[in-house]
C-alpha cells in the first residue's frame, strides 16, 4: 500500500513508517509559516493589520505546499541527494523545481483569494498574473529546496531503520539456521546411535535363542518396551535425568537376562538432581561400554556404579553456576592404554562426546582408569531443571518395571 505517492518501510516493531501524512504536513506548515510570520511582524517597519487576517494569509503561501510536498519526497527519494553529490539528481531535482513552484505560485493565490473572500477584505488582493515575479520565485525554490531536504533527511532515518530491521532479520536467521543445523547433526548422532545399540541387543538375543529360547523371549520382549519409550515420537533433545534413569534401567534389565547374577548396577541418584534436563540417552551407551569392558570375558560379578550429583563449578568459583555431575563405574579390568588421552572411542562413547560438544559449551567428558581396577567416566554438564511434573515420568519408570520382575539393585546414598 502506499500512502502520499511513498511506498512505506518497515520499523523495529514490525509497523509501517510513512513519510509525513497530510496531517503531519498540514501541522508541520503551520508551524513553520506561523514563525516566519512572527518573525516578520517583529521586524521594524512591519505595517499593521489584523493579526488573523494577516496571520492566515502568510499561512496561505505554505499551505499551498501541502499537496506538494508528497510529490517532492517522490522526487527525492526516486533522485536521491547523498553525499557525495550527483550532478546528474542535482540537475533532475532543480528542473523539476520549476513547474512545482511554479504550482505552489498558483496554490498560493488561490488561498490568498478566498481569504480576502472570506475576511471581506477586497482591498489589497493582489491581480491574477500568470507571471510569477523575481521575489516569488525565490522565496518558492527556498521552500523546494527546504523540502527537499527535509526528504532526505527523512528517507536517511527510513534507510537507516530499514537496514537496521534487515540485520536483525539477518541474525535471527542466522541463529534459526544455526539451530536447525545443530538439530539435524544431533539427530544424525542420534541415528548413529540408537542402530549401534539395537545391532547388539538383537546380536545377544540372537546368541541366546540357540540355549535359552526362554530368555531369548523375555529379553526381546523388555527390547520393546525400551524401544517404545526411547524411540517415541515426541522424541526431545533433552529429558529430565530420572526419565534418562529409567532408559537405563531398562536397559540393564535387558543385560540381565543375559548376564544373571554376574551383573549388578546400582544408582546412587541425589534428589536434587531428578529434575535436570541431560541430553536424551546419554546414560545407556555409557553403561553398555561398562558392561561390555568390565563383565565380558570375565568370570567373576561386574558391579557398575551410577551416580549423579549437583557441585559447584570449579572453573568460574561462582556458587550460583551449579554443575551436574555423573559418573559411571565399573569394577573391570580396566583401560588397555597407559594414557587415557589415547583411548580411541568407540561409536557410543564418541556419538556421546560429539552430542555433548555440540549441546553445550561448558562440558567435559573424561575416562580414567581406578587405582582398585576398572574404569571411570565423569560427565559434567550446566545444570538446568525441567519444568515438567515428574509423574509421567514416574509413570515411564513404572510401565518398564512393570515387564521386568528381575529389577536392578538400588542403592540411594
Amino acid at each position: 500500500m502506499r500512502r502520499n505517492g511513498i511506498a512505506p518501510s518497515l520499523g523495529h516493531d514490525g509497523k509501517l513508517i510513512r513519510y509525513p501524512g497530510y496531517g503531519i504536513l498540514f501541522a508541520a506548515w503551520t508551524l513553520l509559516g506561523t514563525l516566519s510570520y512572527v518573525r516578520y511582524r517583529l521586524m521594524p517597519g512591519a505595517p499593521p493589520e489584523d493579526l488573523w487576517f494577516g496571520l492566515l494569509g502568510w499561512l496561505g503561501c505554505y499551505y499551498a505546499w501541502i499537496p506538494l510536498t508528497p510529490i517532492v519526497f517522490g522526487l527525492e527519494r526516486r533522485f536521491r541527494i547523498g553525499w557525495p553529490l550527483s550532478a546528474r539528481n542535482v540537475a533532475i531535482l532543480s528542473l523539476s523545481g520549476l513547474p512545482i513552484c511554479y504550482a505552489a505560485f498558483l496554490l498560493a493565490f488561490v488561498i490568498s483569494r478566498t481569504i480576502h473572500l472570506l475576511f471581506w477584505q477586497r482591498s489589497g488582493a493582489e491581480i491574477f498574473t500568470l507571471r510569477m515575479p523575481a521575489s516569488e520565485i525565490a522565496l518558492q525554490f527556498f521552500v523546494y529546496a527546504v523540502t527537499v531536504m527535509a526528504s532526505a533527511f527523512i528517507r536517511r532515518l527510513v534507510d537507516m531503520q530499514q537496514k537496521e530491521r534487515q540485520a536483525a532479520l539477518l541474525a535471527l536467521e542466522k541463529s534459526n539456521l544455526e539451530g536447525a543445523l545443530r538439530l539435524a547433526e544431533l539427530e544424525t548422532l542420534r541415528m548413529r546411535l540408537n542402530p549401534h545399540f539395537l545391532f547388539n541387543c538383537l546380536q545377544n538375543i540372537s546368541a541366546l535363542a540357540g540355549h535359552d529360547a526362554k530368555a531369548a523371549s523375555q529379553m526381546l520382549a523388555r527390547l520393546g518396551d525400551l524401544l517404545r519409550v526411547a524411540l517415541r515420537s515426541d522424541y526431545k533433545g533433552e529429558i529430565s535425568l530420572t526419565e534418562e534413569i529409567a532408559l537405563t534401567r531398562a536397559y540393564v534389565a535387558i543385560e540381565q537376562v543375559r548376564h544373571g547374577d554376574r551383573l549388578s548396577v546400582l544408582f546412587d541418584i541425589a534428589p536434587e538432581t531428578e529434575r535436570v534436563l541431560v541430553p536424551n540417552l546419554l546414560l545407556q551407551p555409557l553403561v553398555e561400554n561398562a558392561i561390555k569392558h568390565g563383565i565380558g570375558g570375565r568370570d567373576k560379578a561386574g558391579v557398575i556404579w551410577v551416580r549423579a550429583a549437583l557441585e559447584s563449578n570449579r572453573q568460574v568459583h561462582d556458587p550460583l553456576l551449579t554443575d551436574l555431575v555423573l559418573t559411571i563405574r565399573d569394577n573391570g579390568a580396566g583401560l588397555r592404554v597407559s594414557n587415557a588421552a589415547e583411548l580411541q572411542l568407540g561409536v557410543g562413547l564418541g556419538a556421546t562426546k560429539e552430542r555433548l560438544m555440540r549441546m553445550y559449551e561448558r562440558q567435559s567428558l573424561e575416562i580414567r582408569p581406578l587405582p582398585e581396577g576398572g574404569t571411570e567416566v565423569r560427565i559434567v554438564l550446566p545444570a538446568h531443571s525441567s519444568v515438567r511434573a515428574a509423574d509421567p515420568t514416574k509413570a515411564v519408570d513404572e510401565h518398564v518395571t512393570a515387564r521386568v520382575p528381575g529389577r536392578t539393585p538400588v542403592h540411594h546414598g
